[in-house]
């Protein structure tokens, strides 16, 4: 990596090709990246990966029989010199491996060629926003689209949910992503078509990680009935609650639920009303899932 700046250097441990019934036993090594490529070396082994050939970054996921011996973890597939895929699985400490994950994703995913339309619809609302081309900009919380008419992004804390689909904004066949996200108290819908079917798997991935986060965060919110039910209501009318209308018209009991929802971090105030926050879009859309079953 002689000339290379690198942008991450720590020691760690690794496997080769750890989810196979006969991969190698963790190896402690450092681990270099730069710009360009990823070199891990720790005894008698070294693993050189041009980022080019990257084709996955997988945050955690450790295979069952190495749990015991792993803790925090990204495993980096790519292709090797024989046109097979390989994988790497590289532990460190927590902070580090946050780190470091962030770095991976950046590295591979900075300046990615893409078409978006973001907004494609606001709420219920097909928008006219035109078909951009863009680059992409990863970030620790948010992914940056660079068109020539100027910057747009969307912050990862703010994504509810996504999911693939072959639609291209512009109407063509392509694998796309459509991301569904926070927005003032809306829930936007942006697609995503990076020209690359590599890439795109990479950015489901990026937003993967920070999605699961929320969920794990919501995972652990226990609401009661009518919680429940006020949280619908504030996404019914768009935080435009008539307080003697609901809850049976108990408009202090309603008060009441609505600083619990608060104080959970599932509602926000401002000038505009109330509008939900991310995870709180994210237990509603739970919720509506459960009765539509």
């Amino acid at each position: 990596m002689t000339g290379e700046q690198a942008i991450a250097d720590f020691v760690g441990r690794f496997a080769r090709n750890p989810e196979g019934s006969s991969h190698e036993q963790p190896n402690r090594g450092r681990i270099v990246m730069s710009q360009k490529r990823l070199v891990i070396a720790g005894g008698d082994d070294r693993i050189t990966i041009p980022l080019s050939d990257v084709v996955d970054i997988v945050v955690g996921n450790v295979p069952p029989d190495l749990r015991d011996l792993f803790d925090s973890t990204v495993t980096i597939g790519y292709r090797s010199d024989d046109d097979t895929i390989q994988t790497v699985l590289i532990e460190a400490d927590e902070g580090t491996i946050s780190k470091f994950e962030t770095v991976a994703f950046k590295s591979v995913l900075d300046g990615t060629k893409a078409m978006i339309k973001h907004p494609a619809r606001i709420g219920g609302r097909v928008t006219d926003e035109p078909v951009r081309k863009a680059k992409l900009g990863i970030g620790s919380e948010q992914v940056t689209f660079r068109t020539k008419s100027g910057n747009v992004r969307i912050d990862i804390t703010d994504v509810i949910g996504f999911k693939r689909t072959e639609r291209a904004p512009d109407g063509t066949e392509q694998p796309t992503l459509v991301v569904k996200h926070a927005d003032g108290g809306d829930v936007s819908t942006s697609l995503i078509a990076p020209l690359s079917r590599r890439r795109l798997n990479i950015l489901g991935r990026f937003l993967r990680v920070k999605y699961s986060k929320l969920l794990e965060e919501a995972g652990k919110i226990e609401l009661d009935e009518s919680q429940k039910r006020l949280l619908v209501t504030i996404y019914a009318t768009g935080g435009d609650i008539d307080f003697g209308s609901v809850l049976n018209g108990d408009a202090a009991r309603a008060t009441n639920v609505l600083n619990a929802l608060r104080e959970k971090g599932l509602i926000s105030e401002d000038g505009d009303g109330i509008s939900l926050t991310s995870i709180g879009q994210i237990i509603v859309g739970q919720r509506l899932d459960e009765v539509n079953v």
